[in-house]
């Protein structure tokens, strides 16, 4: 993924919380297809180092619930929100398909914390 000099910006600003709620929600949508792929693999330690997750953080955030994740992404503001929405959409096509499981996690997503249609045009 590429960011400018602004981006990195906003994404220096995420919280530990919000930074864990980001992992959990990526994670989840690498295994969505039932596979884990080297292309995800390397994409989950992309996005570690983009948004300067700790190992702390990534043990903290197997302890988030679902009710506090979801209020966590609902709280962020629309830019952050379209981060997440932009990190979960590269998740999907990260082994270069996108599985009818994966279109439907992904809308699913975007209705219910409220993330922007179309990630990729921030």
């Amino acid at each position: 993924m590429k960011f400018t000099a602004l981006d990195k910006l906003v994404l220096s600003n995420f919280s530990s919380i919000e930074k864990e709620c980001i992992y959990q929600v990526v994670c989840a949508a690498m295994v969505v297809d039932g596979e884990r792929d080297p292309e995800e693999y390397e994409l989950i330690k992309e996005i570690i180092d983009i948004i300067g997750l700790t190992r702390e953080e990534r043990e903290e955030s197997r302890q988030l619930d679902e009710p506090t994740l979801t209020k966590t992404i609902l709280d962020m503001n629309d830019l952050q929100r379209a981060y997440v929405a932009k990190f979960i959409a590269h998740m999907l096509y990260a082994d270069g398909k996108v599985t009818n499981h994966e279109e439907a996690f992904f809308n699913i997503l975007l209705d219910k914390l409220n993330l922007p249609k179309d990630p990729d045009n921030l």
